[in-house]
């Protein structure tokens, strides 16, 4: 006999509590459940059927989420590669150039020039005509 059973047994004698068969034994707690027994019925047949996958396949998921990553990874490492093969010619195509044949200089900045020294040749003319 269990510690608990005999706990109980000592109560049902000590209170002289009815008989009560080995299944159902009266503590005198009352059954504190909320759902009916129905419900119970269901909620256990519905944990029977889980929606949890196994083990295997679960490895097997793993796989293939790695797979695709690595897919991924070396699509990017490409793609990065690719863009530093086109920086790198677009580079050596401007050196080839040399350092006179800027195509970043505009006719703008040409007149600005000119205009900056037509200004400063001007004043060096009134200091001296004075």
């Amino acid at each position: 006999m269990g510690k608990n059973q005999a706990y109980k047994a000592m109560q049902r004698a000590r209170l002289g509590g009815a008989s009560a068969g080995p299944d159902e034994i009266e503590d005198g707690m009352v059954d504190g459940s909320f759902h009916s027994p129905e419900w119970h019925a269901a909620r256990l047949a519905s944990l029977n059927t889980s929606h949890t996958i196994t083990w295997e396949e679960y490895k097997k998921k793993q796989k293939e989420e790695e797979i695709r990553k690595g897919e991924l990874e070396a699509d990017a490492d490409r793609m990065m590669r690719e863009y530093r093969a086109q920086l790198d010619a677009e580079r050596a195509r401007k050196l080839s150039q040399g350092r006179n044949h800027s195509s970043s200089k505009s006719k703008h900045a040409k007149d600005k020039r000119d205009k900056i020294s037509k200004k400063h040749s001007s004043r060096k003319r009134k200091i001296f005509c004075i």
